[in-house]
């Protein structure tokens, strides 16, 4: 029997003495003092306890040796998992004890599942799952580990699997599980399933909770499916579940995308009176939103507002503001704040930059837009594909060779350029009348695999009716309505002047009729024989 009180026993060890470790921990165990004995063992692991008598393995195997106890071998196998262990030495206790016809505690299989995963080892998760079935009780914990570590993966489709399996083995998925693979599938992409599985929820008698509503209304915004997150939000507080601070900045962020600045205030008014504390990322949602209406005295009222409640404006808050300031033609403000940025202790962002050369080249100030970029270098912030599609579109309108140069060093930065890449310098070919080279770099992103865009469309008819090329700006035409896009007015117009001009007036004719039933008005001056 052990004299001293439990607690007081570590205090008693020095490294001298840690023969007697192995007596220690059993009694620390028989006590009930199993974080202490727990405790002991991660020390031991870390080498925060060392000693010349033995080996941490000696030790290990002496414990398990003497001891006919299953908790001896949980404490162990949890000491190894909380101090972050190589997989090998947790799973050797572990199937040790399973060989030894020990039964751990779904606690204990849980946490190991849990390292596993975090460890990015969902295949051993897996395997050690499947091998263990039936040898012992797992609980609905241990699925919704392995639920999250493929959705973690990426892997739905083994995530799903694992849901059956937990139906067939009698669990009940809950609220948590069912979250997770909704978030799996919206991260994957997968909408649809994602609405299945909520709705399959509701047929379980399952009640959504906070996290579940605010996963779907989140990613219903960022997919653009504003409509669902409205609808759900509403339904959401109609059930009784109170939306978060996340929740609230979601449909902040959704009202200020849509320009619905007053609802935005509306509902930061109601998160106030329900006594939610606002953080940075709602008053940068609500300054970002007032830029993009270039409201810029409201927006620095926010922005003082925030001091005053104790919060820091960020460098994102910075960039709404530099932006909206250039969006607001007002650049000499934007530079101001920009020399600001180093008092308040930010460094500027690729996002800081990009605002300000887009204004610099909006001013055709190509001294100030070289500048930026020199100065991106040397503070060793590398121009992004949005950069380079700036200085694109900004050299192509004069200097199509520098253009050119630009877009071969975005190449060997492996950026790919994106159609708004191929719309600058396609723009630019067309504007020089060069549509030859236009055609070329057209085909190249059917190619590349980079869809055209309506801009392009209508800038390539231009061109050819630029050109009295009727044929060509006539099956761009074509292929826009085919592909579902809606040409301007523009195109219709100049493209029948230019069949007009070369007296093909049977094709003018269907491609007037065709202009008024899409709901397109013909130019005033517009006469079709």
């Amino acid at each position: 029997m052990l004299k001293s009180p439990p607690l007081k026993v570590l205090s008693l060890f020095s490294p001298s003495e840690l023969k007697k470790l192995d007596h220690t921990i059993s009694h620390l165990l028989s006590s009930s003092m199993l974080q202490q004995a727990q405790s002991l063992v991660i020390r031991l692991l870390t080498g925060k306890i060392t000693s010349p008598m033995f080996t941490i393995s000696s030790l290990l195997s002496d414990l398990t040796r003497n001891s006919q106890e299953s908790l001896m071998y949980e404490t162990i196998i949890n000491a190894h998992v909380k101090a972050e262990q190589p997989t090998d030495r947790v799973l050797y206790p572990f199937d040790e004890m399973i060989d030894k016809g020990r039964v751990p505690k779904p606690v204990t299989f849980n946490a190991m599942l849990k390292s596993l995963i975090e460890g990015n080892d969902i295949e051993k998760a897996l395997w050690l799952f499947e091998k263990n079935r039936g040898r012992f009780g797992y609980d609905a914990y241990t699925f919704g580990i392995l639920v999250k570590g493929c959705c973690k993966n990426e892997n739905l489709d083994r995530a799903f699997k694992v849901l059956t399996k937990m139906h067939e083995m009698g669990f009940s998925p809950t609220v948590v599980v069912y979250t997770t693979l909704i978030d799996g599938c919206f991260r994957k992409g997968d909408v649809e399933r994602a609405k299945k599985l909520f709705s399959e929820m509701g047929d379980l008698g399952l009640v959504a909770n906070q996290h579940t509503y605010t996963v779907m209304i989140n990613v219903f915004f960022r997919k653009d499916f504003n409509k669902f997150g409205f609808e759900l939000y509403v339904r959401m507080k109609s059930e009784g579940v109170l939306p978060d601070l996340h929740t609230y900045n979601c449909v902040l962020n959704a009202y200020c995308k849509n320009g619905e600045m007053h609802k935005a205030f509306e509902l930061f008014d109601e998160i106030s009176h329900r006594g939610v504390t606002s953080n940075v990322v709602t008053y940068n949602i609500l300054i970002e939103g007032l830029c993009l209406k270039s409201e810029m005295g409201e927006a620095n009222r926010l922005m003082d507002e925030m001091r005053k409640f104790g919060l820091s404006p960020n460098i994102i808050t910075l960039n709404s503001l530099i932006d909206g300031y250039c969006r607001a033609g007002k650049l000499n403000k934007a530079l101001s704040l920009f020399d600001n940025i180093k008092s308040l202790g930010l460094s500027p962002s690729i996002i800081t930059y990009n605002a300000l050369i887009v204004a610099c080249a909006r001013n055709q100030d190509p001294q100030r837009v070289m500048e930026f970029v020199r100065e991106m270098d040397e503070r060793g912030i590398h121009p992004s594909r949005v950069t380079y599609t700036i200085l694109i579109d900004f050299f192509a309108r004069s200097n199509m060779d520098k253009a050119l140069q630009v877009l071969d060093n975005m190449k060997k930065n492996n950026l790919a350029a994106d159609v708004c890449t191929y719309g600058a310098l396609i723009n630019g070919w067309c504007s020089q009348g060069k549509m030859r080279e236009a055609s070329k770099l057209f085909k190249m992103m059917a190619d590349k695999g980079v869809e055209p865009n309506d801009v392009i469309y209508n800038t390539m008819i231009y061109g050819y009716c630029r050109e009295s090329s009727s044929y060509k700006a006539l099956k761009l035409l074509c292929e826009m309505d085919e592909k579902g896009m809606r040409p301007n007015a523009a195109s219709y117009n100049m493209t029948i002047q230019v069949l007009l001009g070369d007296g093909k007036c049977e094709e003018a004719n269907n491609l007037l009729a065709g202009m008024i039933k899409s709901g397109i008005r013909p130019s005033n001056n517009l006469s079709v024989g």
